[in-house]
């Protein structure tokens, strides 16, 4: 098939799947288990009870931030106005810090990604009643739509997350950590980009981009949907829905939320103690997020969807994934094990996700077995008395995160190998 005649994935399976997520999510909320519905995610995540007000608007152009990266590689409309319409969105942001009086405004790049991104819909939604582009910009205006939903439902997950405060096993994850390479490397990761620094504003800065990342994936899918394996709002979604599931049976916060005043400077006295669950602070906001990173998982499929993109696409989105891995540890948001144990776990979910491999390839039952099966051997791993156990066993936990590293990755690689045959023979 043609990029031209290519057609859109259509939304259906996406909002199939969120009306079940939110159904799933306002159970607990009807029943008084959790504080917080999805409205209220919405309300607070667009700032409603300010509107009309600056407030309001600058919560609008956070949401619409996303819509930059789209813009900018979507090839229908002509180089020059696209990168008009976000030059002019990144000089009104510019004067707009500049006249709030914000200091060392240039450091802000949310807020000039909100201002292209803000002109960017607006652009879009022009052309989606105007001009020979009406469908494509209707499309994109849809997976936004589909994206700001994903996204409400994630974070209302996670405030529910939260409130329950499920004791959590940091302790043996920073146990884990240390067995597997002699130090704590989220320690390390913390020290080597302190606070303030300018190695610590880019990570976080990469940290917090991610949702422009991923839709910037779904642009890319707009314009030629037959070099994806697979559409983003499926791999995004299928991850959400594993990831709900997979903190509940290793719930894991991270090092800069369990672990309090002991991160970074007083780790080893912790691990001194006696192996146990941890605790957070009451009304402290830390989701049991962590294991397996999510995060990096997500970084790693946008790059893995991109396979089959220019090489310069692929080299900025593994370039990417690589500064996400970074800040996790540097942010004291993840331990290394959590790092390690999302390769398998996403191949898992890659082999539920790809289009054109029969079910029956052992490129696909591989890596959901195998995936399935490393994770069940993670969660063992991560209860105190086998975390102890493994640690005291020399070079036990260096070669078993070797292995999931190196499965992780070759089931991967199968998969889109399986892949590019099948497409090659559709061909």
């Amino acid at each position: 098939m043609s990029e031209a005649a290519a057609a859109h994935r259509r939304f259906g399976e996406a909002l199939a799947a969120l009306a079940m997520a939110l159904a799933l999510l306002y159970a607990p909320w009807i029943g008084g288990v959790s504080p917080v519905a999805p409205h209220h995610t919405l309300s607070e995540r667009f700032d409603l009870p300010a509107f009309p007000s600056v407030a309001w608007l600058e919560s609008l152009a956070s949401v619409c931030q996303v819509a930059a990266l789209a813009l900018a590689v979507m090839p229908a409309w002509p180089a020059k106005q696209r990168w008009a319409v976000l030059g002019a969105g990144v000089a009104l942001a510019a004067v707009y810090q500049i006249a709030i009086g914000r200091p060392s405004w240039w450091l802000y790049a949310y807020s000039f990604l909100s201002g292209a991104g803000l002109l960017a819909v607006l652009f879009f939604t022009a052309a989606a009643f105007l001009g020979p582009h009406r469908r494509l910009a209707g499309h994109l205006l849809g997976g936004l739509g589909v994206f700001i939903a994903f996204g409400v439902v994630t974070r209302t997950f996670l405030d529910f997350s939260s409130a329950q405060a499920e004791p959590a096993l940091d302790w043996t994850a920073l146990l884990l950590d240390r067995a597997a390479v002699g130090f704590s490397p989220s320690v390390w990761a913390y020290q080597a980009a302190p606070p303030g620094s300018a190695l610590r504003v880019l990570l976080a800065i990469a940290y917090e981009t991610l949702p422009v990342a991923m839709f910037a994936v779904f642009a890319l899918e707009t314009r030629a949907p037959q070099r994806l394996p697979f559409g983003l709002f499926r791999g995004l979604i299928a991850c959400g829905f594993a990831a709900a599931l997979l903190y509940a049976i290793t719930p894991v916060t991270g090092p800069a939320y369990a672990l309090a005043k002991a991160f970074p400077h007083q780790v080893d006295a912790l691990l001194a103690q006696a192996p146990t669950w941890l605790a957070t602070a009451p009304g402290q906001f830390a989701p049991r997020n962590a294991f397996p990173s999510f995060h990096l998982a997500w970084a790693l499929m946008a790059a893995l969807l991109c396979w089959r993109q220019s090489l310069p696409v692929r080299a900025a989105f593994g370039v990417y994934a690589g500064l996400i891995a970074a800040a996790t540890l540097a942010l004291g948001e993840h331990y290394l094990v959590d790092l390690v144990a999302a390769l398998p776990v996403l191949a898992a979910i890659f082999a539920l996700c790809i289009e054109g491999v029969n079910w029956r390839a052992p490129a696909r039952r591989h890596a959901l077995a195998g995936g399935i099966v490393l994770y069940v051997v993670w969660a063992v791993l991560l209860r105190p008395g086998p975390a102890l156990a493994a640690a005291g066993v020399p070079l036990l936990l260096p070669a078993w995160c070797a292995l999931n590293v190196a499965a992780g990755s070759y089931w991967l690689w199968r998969l889109l190998r399986a892949w590019e045959s099948g497409d090659a023979a559709a061909r």
